[in-house]
């Protein structure tokens, strides 16, 4: 790959490891197969005691477009997330994680979508679900208008984090805060006042679920931290939440106050794929059960 060594990439690729050994091949060979081929691949090994260091050794030997950043102790995603940002050099920023796969023309139409849209600063795609074992498990469906896109961030995520393409001037100016989880939601607000957010109708993605993710062993965490950066978002970011926005924010407050961490993601995922039907059951048994009411 010696024709890209003295060159600019069009594409930086951003992606934050920690031991992430079982599934980082697999992650590495999506990108090196990627349609598009002008990019660069920051690797940020946040401070991994598995076998992911010796890994992106030998794919960094093979391939001069990968560059990889070594920590001696882990310091964080959101910490990693800064430092690779500073050191991408391409005109485009993409997100990638060392657990997920990218589909070949993944990087190819995202590009496409924002070069034809001067007014989309942002790019997501449409998502397959996999477990840990690679298995599909359904599909996470994002809405393709970005005025949809605008409304739907006062509630939930409209943009799958690793699956974002973006300007990478802009997104430098757009830093992830320093949290153990939900880092990304504070960037996402302060990138949508550059302009507006897009998602492909294509699937070019698969997103691993997995059960030791930040996000899921503290839940309730996650939402607090979430719901802290939507009113930063509103205060200080120009973020205009409609009514019916602001209201699910203090229905969502509520039942994460009262129910138990196990049963919050589940809820999520009711309210997140508009199964009202099984949500009117769940949250009066689940109240009751706990002796927990609305005041």
């Amino acid at each position: 790959m010696k024709q890209y060594k003295n060159k600019l990439p069009l594409i930086s690729i951003l992606m934050p490891v920690y031991n992430a050994g079982d599934f980082l091949v697999e992650s590495i060979k999506s990108i090196r197969n990627q349609t598009l081929k002008d990019w660069e691949l920051i690797v940020v090994d946040d401070g991994s005691t598995d076998k992911s260091s010796e890994i992106l050794k030998k794919y960094a030997e093979k391939d001069s477009r990968i560059k990889i950043f070594k920590f001696k102790k882990n310091k964080g995603l959101a910490y990693a997330l800064n430092y690779g940002l500073n050191k991408a050099r391409g005109k485009y920023l993409a997100r990638m994680d060392a657990d997920d796969i990218s589909y070949p023309k993944r990087l190819e139409i995202q590009l496409r979508y924002l070069k034809r849209n001067p007014k989309v600063v942002a790019v997501g795609t449409q998502v397959k679900l996999i477990n840990e074992k690679g298995n599909f498990i359904g599909y996470k469906k994002f809405p393709t208008d970005p005025e949809k896109i605008y409304q739907m961030m006062g509630t939930m995520m409209a943009i799958q984090h690793p699956t974002l393409l973006t300007y990478t001037k802009i997104i430098k100016k757009c830093p992830y805060a320093n949290h153990t989880t939900a880092e990304d939601v504070s960037m996402f607000f302060k990138l949508l006042q550059y302009g507006n957010f897009l998602n492909t109708k294509e699937v070019l993605f698969k997103y691993r679920i997995r059960k030791n993710s930040d996000s899921l062993k503290n839940p309730k965490k996650t939402f607090n931290l979430t719901l802290k950066s939507r009113i930063k978002a509103v205060i200080d970011w120009n973020y205009k939440p409609t009514i019916s926005a602001v209201l699910i924010n203090i229905t969502q407050s509520i039942l994460i106050s009262l129910l138990p961490d196990n049963l919050i993601i589940s809820l999520y995922e009711k309210i997140r794929f508009n199964d009202l039907k099984k949500l009117k059951i769940i949250v009066p048994f689940y109240i009751k059960k706990y002796r927990l009411a609305f005041r």
